[in-house]
């Protein structure tokens, strides 16, 4: 998610600045805005762009919903207003608006109808206050901006559902390793700008290779799954886990000092090790620990110290290994 919401971000910054310079670029060549004119346009988009950044941060709050339904009002008033104010009949108005109804979707259906039914109002006051259209050439305008909102939604849908795919891994559904190198960058810059510590645990399954010529690869991948669901049961919302790779798994826990993150991980080790305590071959899990608390502020760092503490916690099996206490 965080790599999404700076996906977004990058995308509300580069509609804004193509409108821009796509106004500057119309206005060299026929010098149809003033430069008060120009100066309210400016405006106007810096405030769209305020309203978006905003509701990415609020998303999940109910002021991120109506911020969402505003922007979704806001955004065909306010090129409405600008064409009023320029009144200059070009495609490059219809480009403009797209390109600010493309970021509508990300907001949710509820403000993409509100975009489409207020495109509709304000296409029909242009279509009979500025341009003097026909009726068939308003209705066939006014379909064309309310259908456009919809499927624009129904397809970022479908292209939000396929970035989420594409950030887990298919046999656990944690978060995978192309997601665990975005959010860790992410989260280790804004813990560190916020004075904050972030723990990261690397745990391994220990003998997973024998389990699996033993057990068979079917059940393997049912302890992989089961594993997976008895880490995640005992963390946050806001933290993150990750498959690393095979039998490896990655938790972030942002804000977490260093006794709490090893009581996490003592709970997850003997939480496992109950689980399959009764089975014809136990299953156990090794976990290695680091912490940054403002002396690490690079990924590779954090990972690194988490994999020295691992390599000495499989070594003992079944433990919980602190860099710097316990190696």
């Amino acid at each position: 998610m965080p790599r999404l919401n700076a996906d977004l971000h990058k995308l509300d910054f580069l509609s804004h600045a193509l409108i821009v310079l796509s106004i500057l670029v119309s206005n060299v060549f026929f010098q149809v805005i003033s430069g008060f004119h120009f100066f309210l346009i400016l405006i106007v988009f810096i405030i769209s762009l305020y309203l978006n950044i905003l509701h990415s941060s609020l998303r999940k709050k109910i002021s991120g919903r109506v911020v969402a339904v505003f922007i979704g009002v806001y955004n065909p008033l306010a090129l409405t207003l600008l064409i009023v104010l320029v009144d200059y009949r070009t495609m490059l108005w219809l480009l403009l608006y797209m390109l600010i109804m493309l970021r509508n979707p990300y907001l949710g259906l509820l403000p993409s109808i509100a975009n489409g039914i207020v495109s509709v109002i304000c296409y029909i006051f242009l279509a009979t206050k500025v341009y003097n259209l026909t009726p068939f050439e308003i209705f066939f305008g006014s379909l064309v901006f309310f259908v456009a909102s919809i499927l624009a939604w129904v397809l970022t849908q479908k292209l939000w559902k396929f970035e989420q795919q594409s950030m887990r891994d298919g046999l656990t559904g944690l978060r995978n390793y192309r997601s665990m190198n975005m959010a860790l960058k992410q989260e280790i810059k804004r813990c560190l700008t916020n004075k904050q510590p972030i723990s990261l645990l690397m745990i391994d399954i220990d003998n997973f290779k024998k389990y699996n010529d033993t057990m068979g690869h079917i059940k393997g991948d049912i302890t992989l799954r089961k594993v997976a669901k008895i880490m995640s049961a005992n963390i946050r919302d806001n933290d993150m886990i990750f498959r690393y790779g095979g039998e490896e798994f990655c938790v972030l826990l942002p804000g977490v000092p260093l006794e709490k993150a090893k009581s996490i991980a003592e709970r997850m080790r003997a939480q496992v090790e109950e689980s399959f305590s009764g089975h014809d071959l136990p299953v156990t899990i090794s976990i290695g620990v680091s912490i940054s608390e403002g002396d690490i502020g690079e990924t590779r760092q954090l990972l690194e110290l988490a994999d020295k503490a691992l390599y000495r916690a499989k070594i003992l099996k079944n433990r919980v290994v602190v860099f710097g206490t316990d190696t």
